[in-house]
Formats: C-alpha cells, sequence, structure tokens
C-alpha cells in the first residue's frame, strides 16, 4: 500500500511505501514535486539513523519527523548535533527524490517536510512564503 498526502496547494506530496514498521526498519520517504512549478527545500546533512545501537548510518533529510501522544503531535528531536551542514535543494517539475532513515521511536507517527514555491538557495534559512507538507500517519512498532 502507498501512502499519499497533497500538502493543500497541490504542489510537494510525501509517500511512505507501508502503513507499518518497527523499530529501526528502513523508511524510504519519497518527496514528488506533482506541479508544473519548481519548488525548494532544506536538506541537513550529519543526520545518523541508526539500525541497531552499534551500527549508524548517515541519512541526510529535508524532513521531520512528529509523533502523536495524549497531548497532540510534537516533533521528535531527531536531528544532528552540533556542526552539521544544511544546503538548500530544488526539486523540478514531476520530479521525486528518494530519502532514507530510520526511527528507534514507536507510536503513530508523521513526516513533515517545509518548501518554498520556485527555486531558492536561502531555505535553510527559513525565508517568508514557507508551505508545509505531511506524509499521512504511520505506525512504528
Amino acid at each position: 500500500m502507498l501512502l499519499l498526502c497533497v500538502s493543500a496547494f497541490g504542489q510537494l506530496e510525501i509517500r511512505i511505501p507501508r502503513q507499518r514498521y518497527k523499530q529501526h526498519d528502513r523508511i524510504d520517504v519519497v518527496i514528488a514535486n506533482s506541479s508544473t512549478k519548481q519548488v525548494s527545500f532544506c536538506i541537513e546533512y550529519g543526520h545518523s539513523s541508526f539500525q541497531d545501537a552499534d551500527h549508524p548510518e548517515p541519512t541526510p533529510t529535508p524532513v521531520y519527523v512528529q509523533r502523536k501522544d495524549k497531548r497532540g503531535w510534537g516533533t521528535l528531536l531527531i536531528g544532528p548535533d552540533v556542526g552539521s551542514m544544511r544546503h538548500s535543494a530544488s526539486l523540478g517539475a514531476g520530479e521525486s527524490q528518494v530519502y532514507p532513515f530510520r526511527l528507534s521511536d514507536a507510536g503513530e507517527m508523521r513526516i513533515m517536510v517545509d518548501y518554498w514555491i520556485g527555486e531558492n538557495d536561502r531555505t535553510c534559512q527559513q525565508p517568508k512564503g514557507r508551505k508545509t507538507a505531511k506524509s499521512r500517519v504511520f505506525v512504528i512498532e
């Protein structure tokens, strides 16, 4: 089953291949530009995911993860340590890119990505005009 969510503007889609995962499973997040315009977002390098406690792997990513609890949605602190690098990237009309990562947390999750319409090399500085796309909810067991 392919989960799909289109932002309110129909610009960017976040696709998650399955609805259920186990902790540390590889999740291949597909970010797809479904519009006729270019979009830009910020990729953070220096982020790592863990296959298990002893095996980290580099997973640069433009996404952040939220987990649902009894108070609502909260963003997980899965970002890189001090000293990471960030770089703006663009995705042309009809193009897509895959960003794999793993989660060690459990629960109901969703993937978020902030983006801007058009080519913008300042996305990592969070300029005005930001839009946010999010995936459907999936579960980490």
